[in-house]
């Protein structure tokens, strides 16, 4: 067993959000895991997706926008996939906490 305390970090360039990576991955799949709190009000800028990209919603209210635009609200229970190269971004309405799984390839 290991244990280990990750703290949260400001995340430059997106005020009131802090990110904790959680898994590097592996190499057969390269998987990455981050927890991120966005504060009421916060967002993380419009972003291209360099991987598939599960945003899941632990705790909170907020929306989510894809390359068109059009804001879908999600709360907890709620996963957003992105595809490779797909824009998008999300703000927080609440405190909204969230898990973002990237992974190469397919699903």
């Amino acid at each position: 067993m290991r244990l280990a305390q990750r703290p949260l970090t400001d995340l430059d360039g997106a005020p009131g959000v802090a990110m904790s990576l959680l898994s590097r991955g592996t190499t057969a799949e390269h998987v990455r895991v981050d927890l991120a709190v966005l504060q009421p009000g916060a967002s993380l800028p419009k972003h291209p997706a360099g991987q598939e990209q599960v945003f899941y919603v632990v705790t909170g209210e907020g929306r989510v926008a894809a390359d068109d635009g059009v804001e879908h609200p999600v709360s907890a229970g709620w996963a957003v996939t992105w595809e490779p190269g797909e824009q998008h971004t999300s703000w927080a309405d609440t405190t909204m906490t969230v898990v973002i799984i990237q992974r190469r390839g397919g699903s």
